[in-house]
């Protein structure tokens, strides 16, 4: 950047020191002529916030090319070089948080635009086609004519192709034990040795939690939710519409970044475990370090995949954050590279413990509060 030309006066306007060269050493201020141009002040301010000069290329250049070494110069005390660890971290996931939320936001509303057409043309042909809810209501008027000696029961055949043909047989009457509406209304067939009318329980789609509690009520004692998966199920049941939903959704957009900052500090506890003669504050700043680089190839990666529609790069992606962490704790904490890669492979094992742990602490605690 382009600096201001130096003053014929030799004394500080902040302090009054006589200035040798362009820096006051008593206090610091530059002895440049202070009318700046408009220009100047606009690369001054993005210097100041973007760290936009010969610091932070240098750190970026390590950060991306030189695994372990900016940690390495860091603790070795060199760090006027460099851009400070908690700045570059800031900097770095704001800008990756913020194109995660414009990209995921674009895509959230071309879903639903898709889901819109997708609901049109489902309008157009229900008149036509039957659809599985329809069977659902005939094996409920099956099922209230169980008073007769014979009950009809429904049972799929498997035609050629992906198509299933449902048919009616008489079987000896049974009381149901109830009905559950099935994700995308497919039915599946009966393969139980009772002849309940249960359809599958992974595949299921409650539409209301009424609907959830007849369900559970309906199944056995042994095959209904139970704890964590019965409360988690009805609280997102309890959401109702979609502007609860959407607003949990975005809440849980909002706290992703509190969430990460959380797991910092946990990442660098595993470091300790795994590396017990270092100081924790040197870990923290490993701990940085590969943060920003994963936040910096997520970001590309992310784009990549906007950009081809795929998801394969962020793939990708992941394979070589793993790759830096395995290089990064060989060139930091100086071990062989087989002792670095079962260390690579047991911190990233704890650190999914502690990503899973913080992510559903994160969901349980926006459940109480939205709701």
């Amino acid at each position: 950047m382009k600096t201001q030309p130096l003053r014929q006066d030799k004394h500080c306007l902040n302090c009054g020191t006589e200035v040798p060269e362009r820096y006051c050493t008593h206090c610091g201020q530059e002895n440049a002529v202070p009318h700046e141009s408009f220009g100047h002040l606009v690369k001054h301010f993005v210097g100041d916030v973007l760290h936009y000069d010969s610091q932070f290329l240098t750190t970026l250049k390590y950060l991306l090319f030189r695994p372990g070494r900016l940690t390495k110069e860091y603790m070795a005390g060199k760090r006027v070089s460099y851009v400070n660890p908690i700045k570059l971290y800031i900097f770095i996931s704001f800008m990756f948080f913020l194109v995660f939320a414009m990209v995921t936001h674009k895509e959230h509303s071309s879903a639903g635009e898709a889901d819109e057409e997708r609901e049109e043309r489902t309008e157009q042909t229900e008149d036509t086609i039957p659809s599985a809810a329809s069977l659902i209501r005939m094996v409920k008027d099956s099922i209230a004519a169980a008073s007769k000696p014979e009950e009809a029961h429904l049972d799929a055949d498997t035609a050629t192709g992906n198509d299933t043909v449902y048919r009616y047989r008489p079987l000896r009457a049974e009381p149901a034990t109830g009905i559950a509406v099935a994700k995308k209304d497919t039915l599946h067939k009966d393969t139980t040795r009772k002849k309940k009318i249960v359809l599958s329980k992974e595949d299921t789609d409650y539409r209301s939690l009424a609907d959830y509690d007849s369900a559970q009520a309906a199944l056995p004692p042994d095959q209904r939710d139970q704890g964590f998966s019965r409360w988690i199920t009805r609280r997102a049941l309890a959401m109702g519409g979609s502007s609860k939903q959407d607003a949990f959704e975005e809440a849980l957009k909002h706290n992703a970044p509190k969430m990460m900052f959380v797991l910092l500090p946990l990442f660098a506890l595993w470091l300790k475990i795994l590396y017990r003669k270092r100081y924790y504050a040197d870990h923290a700043i490993f701990a940085l370090h590969v943060h920003c680089f994963a936040f910096v190839v997520l970001l590309i990666t992310l784009l990549l995949d906007k950009l081809l529609h795929t998801d394969r790069v962020t793939a990708w992606g992941l394979l070589l954050i793993g790759i830096y962490l395995w290089l990064a704790l060989k060139n930091t904490y100086q071990q062989s590279y087989r002792r670095s890669f079962m260390k690579a492979i047991l911190l990233l094992s704890g650190y999914s413990f502690s990503f899973l742990f913080v992510f559903v602490f994160f969901v349980v605690w926006l459940f109480a509060v939205i709701l």
